[in-house]
């Protein structure tokens, strides 16, 4: 019998998710439209589409064009402006940044919250907590589950006041398929922490999938097509990198994370994971963040944050001003890079340092030659320039390689550029100039791959067959010890052993289908309870024997309801499958052989 606590009915389960619960569930209503949010580190948008035009054609996807004032964009900046209560939404996206900078004009600006750029704190965040807080750009705090469900509703109601604009009826809750997509990287606890932001936006848990990012793209780019060149004219032609056998890899860059995946397309079709999704926080925010740091370099803190503070507008112009510039400038630029800089930059670090900029950096042996400053402009030596893009190119590449060397790789001719920062020249070129054996290709919507790759992923999830496990799962529990198996400083008394054991599941590198579940582990009730709980952990090693072992962790518990839907308590099997982009659990009475309820939690 495995370690668990008996709960004694008084435990409150968390709140209900349907993919992670085992109970009979009446036929689902036929989903009349899928609809999905891409809520990225950067940029957010939302795309949907019918399933008579899905149907028709896959690729029929509407998505939201943003309106930036200068230009018009397929996404928004995930901004977030509140108001002082702290609860209502005030603007989002490129509306948010306009109108802060506006209040900011105003000195009104202080009693706000502005939130950017805070999807990340999901990954970076070592263990998860429903009580978590977002820092905006003054220190005020707010939890961070309202600030993500204000933006998630905020794309939900906008989608659904475009849909109702194509539709002479309204759609039922229960009609409409909600994707939300997360990076393939992150743990049970970020995806479940964003399903509950999800709920709590007012999406309905049975109604919600959620997709990983460079899954979506990988399914998007199935109907990948570029121009191909025969006879001087150009035509259309379906690539054979979607034939039976072929392998590629799909490198999903966004602002935040670059997730790595790499796919096998399998007889039927259907695509197989023949490596685990992986990556890290090398995204686009990274040379944002070189720039900055650069510029702080030459300025100093007091002046950029001065900057900051009292000139929101010009600062927003310069962030806006260098997104361009980073998407645009190639590795065999030789000119000099150029950007327009607020002279209210300038005047501040005049006033604070009693010179110029341009004084400041002719003295700087490092700087001149380098950098020259004027008033209202900035010109970077192309190198110099280049540089900010340096960790994240080098980091990247190294990984690819990396990857690309193992056995479970072989034949790997393809490699997929999708996400945003795809789109910069610098990250492109440098993948291409280090695999120059390889095929590598740039969707021309590469920013849009993963939004509507997930759209497609919500009409038929059964594209994806197989996924490889990152880690190895299993329960933890009390065992008698093993001299054969167990090191002498584990034995408890003359026959236990001390400490929790590692019971495995499924190991690291194993192979998973969607639906496949675990051979499981019985479990009794004791003391007249009939809930229990068990505790689920994860090991980077293939084997591990206990759960505190350096390389272990928790990843959540698992609570199991003894009785079944007739009311009978007795012994349960209790089954997990982690082959789809979240944890289910079967739990099935020994006796009747009814299924009784269980429910994951991934979050303190």
């Amino acid at each position: 019998m495995s370690e668990c606590d008996n709960l004694s009915g008084k435990l409150e389960i968390v709140e209900e998710m349907a993919s992670v619960k085992s109970k009979i569930t009446e036929k689902e209503t036929k989903k009349l439209m899928v609809a999905a949010i891409d809520f990225g580190t950067t940029f957010s948008g939302w795309g949907f589409s019918f399933d008579n035009d899905y149907k028709s054609d896959p690729t029929k996807i509407s998505c939201k064009h943003w309106n930036s004032g200068k230009n018009i964009s397929m996404k928004a900046p995930t901004t977030v402006l509140i108001q002082p209560d702290g609860h209502t939404l005030e603007a989002f996206g490129y509306e948010a940044e306009d109108r802060y900078a506006e209040l900011a004009d105003e000195k009104e600006h202080r009693t706000y919250y502005y939130f950017e750029r805070f999807k990340m704190m999901l990954f970076d965040t070592k263990k998860l907590t429903r009580n978590e807080e977002l820092e905006d750009d003054k220190g005020k705090r707010l939890p961070a589950k309202r600030v993500f469900a204000m933006v998630i509703r905020y794309l939900k109601d906008d989608l659904l006041k475009e849909t109702e604009k194509k539709l002479t009826v309204e759609l039922k809750e229960e009609e409409i398929q909600w994707v939300l997509t997360v990076p393939a990287i992150w743990t049970p606890p970020a995806k479940q922490f964003m399903r509950e932001c999800a709920i709590e936006a007012g999406i309905q848990s049975q109604n919600l999938m959620i997709a990983l990012e460079p899954e979506a793209a990988s399914l998007y780019c199935k109907y990948f097509t570029i121009p191909k060149p025969k006879d001087g004219k150009a035509e259309s032609k379906v690539l054979s990198l979607f034939e039976p056998g072929a392998r590629y890899m799909v490198v999903d860059a966004g602002g935040g994370t670059i997730d790595i995946i790499v796919h096998e397309v399998c007889t039927d079709g259907t695509l197989r994971e023949i490596f685990q999704a992986n990556g890290g926080n090398w995204g686009g925010t990274v040379v944002d963040k070189a720039f900055q740091d650069f510029l702080t370099g030459i300025v100093g803190k007091i002046v950029m944050k001065r900057f900051q503070d009292e000139h929101k507008d010009d600062f927003l112009d310069l962030q806006r001003e260098f997104e361009v510039r980073k998407r645009s400038i190639t590795p065999d630029l030789k000119s000099k890079v150029k950007l327009k800089i607020p002279v209210s930059l300038s005047n501040i670090y005049k006033d604070v340092n009693s010179k110029s900029v341009k004084e400041k950096i002719e003295r700087d042996d490092e700087l001149n030659g380098k950098v020259k400053f004027t008033a209202d402009k900035i010109l970077f030596d192309s190198s110099l320039f280049k540089n900010f893009f340096s960790f994240t190119t080098e980091h990247l590449t190294e990984h690819m390689k990396s990857i690309l060397h193992e056995e479970a790789t072989a034949n790997t001719n393809t490699i997929l550029m999708v996400g945003g920062f795809s789109e910069s020249q610098m990250l492109f070129k440098a993948v291409k100039s280090s695999f120059v054996d390889k095929n590598i290709l740039l969707p021309e919507d590469a920013g849009l791959s993963v939004l509507k790759g997930a759209v497609i992923y919500g009409h038929d999830r059964k594209d994806i067959s197989v996924r490889i496990s990152p880690y190895t799962y299993g329960f933890g529990i009390r065992g008698s010890y093993d001299p054969l198996k167990h090191p002498r400083e584990r034995l408890h008394g003359q026959k236990r052993v001390r400490g929790s054991m590692f019971e495995s599941l499924i190991r690291k590198g194993e192979e998973t289908s969607p639906g496949m579940f675990t051979s499981g582990r019985c479990i009794t009730p004791s003391f007249g309870g009939n809930t229990y709980s068990l505790k689920l952990f994860a090991s980077q090693r293939a084997d591990p024997l206990f759960v505190d072992e350096p390389d272990c962790f928790k990843v959540g518990e698992l609570y199991v309801d003894c009785t079944d839907n007739e009311g009978n308590v007795g012994g349960t099997l209790v089954q997990i499958t982690c082959g789809g982009t979240e944890f289910e659990v079967q739990v099935i009475h020994e006796t009747t052989r009814n299924k009784t309820n269980a429910t994951f939690n991934f979050l303190d």
